[in-house]
């Protein structure tokens, strides 16, 4: 083989600028974050402010995804505290529960989706936890629900219980949008490649899936030849 072939015919980069452009986009989504948080009138970024996380989710492995975890919640931590005015506290607990938390829920659904396949309808029920855990940052109506403003549909809801709801169906837009758009022929490899055998019966909503793009899998070892000893 050819130094460098086994990425032809591949529309994402590999290796170093992967990683590169992976950060990059957790950074700007937690700045997106951090400014529909600030300016509840840019409510619609709430849309597609987890997508870099899911993307995390869907191609990395289990410790890459959580540390692309970290990487996330210390940037919203970052901006929320010290470039807009969120509500969040800026003190160590913050800190350490917005590292952590998001951290554990992207490793988590690394296993999740090993198993499962991608499936929007479990990652977003799995948010609900996150918005639990994430409580004592500051804010008041949790994470992704405070990005939805305090328009009618806030005030219609109420309860707390209910801005968990609003959180969890913005996490399975997310979720749902990202597994529409890595289908799409732009964000597919030439070679499709199963994720694993046991996943073939096993489908979760509409939204799981059981074939990774050629981007999110690692290249094969070939194999040795047969010993003829």
């Amino acid at each position: 083989m050819v130094p460098g072939s086994r990425n032809s015919g591949r529309v994402f980069p590999v290796g170093g600028i992967r990683a590169v452009l992976t950060v990059a986009s957790l950074v700007a989504s937690a700045y997106l974050l951090s400014l529909v948080l600030a300016s509840p009138a840019s409510w619609w970024l709430g849309a597609v402010t987890l997508l870099p996380l899911f993307y995390s989710i869907r191609a990395l492995s289990q410790l890459a995804a959580g540390c692309a975890g970290a990487v996330w919640g210390l940037s919203l931590f970052a901006f929320s505290t010290q470039v807009f005015d969120t509500g969040v506290q800026s003190d160590l607990a913050s800190l350490l529960l917005l590292a952590l938390i998001p951290a554990a829920y992207a490793g988590a659904g690394v296993w999740l989706t090993r198993r499962v396949g991608f499936s929007p309808y479990l990652l977003a029920l799995g948010w609900i936890g996150v918005e639990f855990a994430l409580r004592p940052v500051g804010l008041n109506y949790g994470l992704l629900a405070a990005t939805q403003g305090d328009g009618f549909a806030i005030n219609v809801v109420g309860s707390y219980a209910g801005y968990v709801f609003i959180a969890f169906a913005v996490a399975y837009f997310n979720a749902l949008l990202f597994s529409v758009l890595i289908e799409l022929p732009v964000f597919r490899g030439s070679d499709r490649r199963i994720v694993s055998a046991s996943t073939s019966g096993l489908r979760i909503f509409s939204g799981q899936t059981i074939v990774q793009p050629a981007f999110a899998v690692g290249p094969t070892r070939p194999r040795a030849p047969p010993s003829l000893a």
